[in-house]
C-alpha cells in the first residue's frame, strides 16, 4: 500500500504497458536462426517476455534496499511493533507485500504481451501466465537476499551485491546451456565438456527458472542442470534466507 500511494508507480506501469504496445511492430518483423525462419510473434514475445522480467529484478532490488531502513528513519517501525505485531509479522509483512505488488506488476505486463499474440494470431496462450507467476520466485528471491544484506552493509551496496549473486548465475547456468546448444555444437563442430563444477550445480538456480519458464511457453524440452529442479533449488534458498533474516531482525536492537 506504501507503494501503491505514489503516483509514479502507476506512472511507471503505464509507460511500460505503452511501451509494449509500441514494440507490437516487432511481432511481425522476420527473424532467422541458423539458417532457418523463425517464428516471429513468438520470438520477439519470449525476448520481451525475459526483459521484462529483468527489468523487474532490477526494480526489485531498488525498491527492497530501503524496505528497513526508511521504517526506521521516520519512526514507522516503532509505531508498527509497539502495537500487537511481532517482529516476524512485521519482515514478512514488508517482504510479501513488495513481492506481491512486484509479481501483479510484472503480470499485468505479460497479460499485455498475451493480449497482444491473442489479438495477432487468435490463439490463446495460458503459458505466458504461468510462467510469469514461476518467474516470480526469482523476484522473492531477489526481495529476500536485498533485504538480508541490508541489515549488514549500505543499502546500495546489499543491493548491488544480490544483482551480482544474479548475474554471476546468468553467466554460470546460461553459458553451460549455450556451450551444449545443439546450434553451438552444429556450427563448432565440437562437443563441450559435459562436467560441472559442484558448487554451480548448488547455487542459485535463477537462470534455470527462467528458463524452466521459457519451456513452458515454447513447449520444449526442459534439460536442467545438476539432479535438483530449479523450482526446488529456488524455493530452498527463499526460506534458508528468510529465515536468517528474521533470526537477524529479531536480535537486532530497534
Amino acid at each position: 500500500m506504501d507503494q501503491m500511494r505514489l503516483k509514479s508507480f502507476y506512472l511507471l506501469l503505464a509507460l511500460s504497458i505503452g511501451l509494449l504496445i509500441t514494440m507490437r511492430g516487432c511481432y511481425s518483423s522476420d527473424y532467422v536462426i541458423n539458417g532457418q525462419p523463425v517464428e516471429s510473434i513468438g520470438y520477439a514475445s519470449r525476448i520481451l517476455f525475459h526483459a521484462i522480467i529483468m527489468g523487474m529484478l532490477l526494480m526489485v532490488s531498488m525498491i527492497s534496499m530501503t524496505l528497513f531502513s526508511r521504517d526506521q528513519n521516520d519512526g514507522s517501525v516503532y509505531m508498527f511493533l509497539s502495537r500487537p505485531v511481532k517482529r516476524w509479522e512485521y519482515v514478512l509483512g514488508r517482504i510479501s507485500g513488495t513481492w506481491l505488488l512486484s509479481a501483479w506488476f510484472m503480470l499485468i505486463l505479460h497479460l499485455t504481451i498475451f493480449l497482444i499474440i491473442w489479438f495477432r494470431t487468435n490463439e490463446i496462450s495460458l503459458a505466458y501466465l504461468g510462467a510469469s507467476i514461476i518467474c516470480s520466485l526469482n523476484l522473492l528471491f531477489i526481495i529476500v537476499a536485498v533485504c538480508l544484506f541490508s541489515l549488514f552493509i549500505p543499502n546500495f551496496i546489499s543491493a548491488i551485491l544480490a544483482i551480482g549473486l544474479l548475474c554471476t548465475g546468468f553467466v554460470s547456468d546460461g553459458g553451460y546451456k549455450l556451450l551444449n546448444s545443439e546450434m553451438l555444437t552444429t556450427l563448432t563442430h565440437s562437443v563441450a565438456d559435459p562436467s560441472i563444477a559442484s558448487w554451480r550445480i548448488f547455487y542459485p538456480k535463477l537462470f534455470m527458472v527462467q528458463a524452466y519458464a521459457d519451456s513452458l511457453i515454447c513447449r520444449s524440452k526442459f534439460v536442467s542442470i545438476g539432479p535438483v529442479h530449479p523450482l526446488i533449488n529456488i524455493c530452498t534458498f527463499i526460506v534458508l534466507l528468510t529465515l536468517i533474516t528474521l533470526l537477524i531482525f529479531n536480535k537486532k536492537e530497534i
